[in-house]
């Protein structure tokens, strides 16, 4: 089974590497760090969203052949996997709710401050949520600034 999670982590490496990286190579070339980032979190995402589907495939078929077959083992195996995917969907979920909340209360905080930095920080933050969902499939992974 973990050739099916492998195959899930390089498919999404590969799409990540295609779309992402040269959103990447762009932003780095142009100079301008928000396209660099985006670049990178839709690398990350798309790796993530790789890793969620296999390990969700290979659960699956785990506790399907274990099922067919009988054997306890490999249906334990296949549901800890799928538990496993659970948690990372949901950890995954809340992580970006949270980003989205925070960004917003600082373009709010920024407004009522008149903080253009602040309020341009809390943008560039939902910018790049937007963008990498608009971009990618799946889990949304955000790279943070420095």
């Amino acid at each position: 089974m973990d050739l099916i999670k492998k195959t899930g982590i390089l498919t999404g490496a590969v799409v990540g590497g295609l779309v992402g990286g040269t959103l990447s190579v762009i932003g780095k070339v142009a100079k301008i760090k928000i396209i660099d980032d985006i670049g990178e979190s839709v690398v990350d995402s798309t790796i993530l969203t790789g890793t969620i589907a296999g390990n969700l495939a290979s659960g699956t078929t785990a506790l399907v052949a274990g099922k067919i077959q009988h054997d306890q083992h490999l249906m334990n195996e296949g549901v800890t996997d799928l538990k496993d995917t659970g948690h990372k969907v949901v950890n995954n979920f809340v992580g970006n709710v949270k980003l989205v909340a925070k960004s917003g209360g600082e373009v709010v905080r920024g407004v009522k401050q008149r903080n253009l930095h602040k309020t341009t920080g809390g943008i560039k933050s939902l910018v790049k949520v937007v963008s990498v969902g608009l971009l990618t499939v799946g889990a949304i992974k955000i790279k943070q600034d420095e």
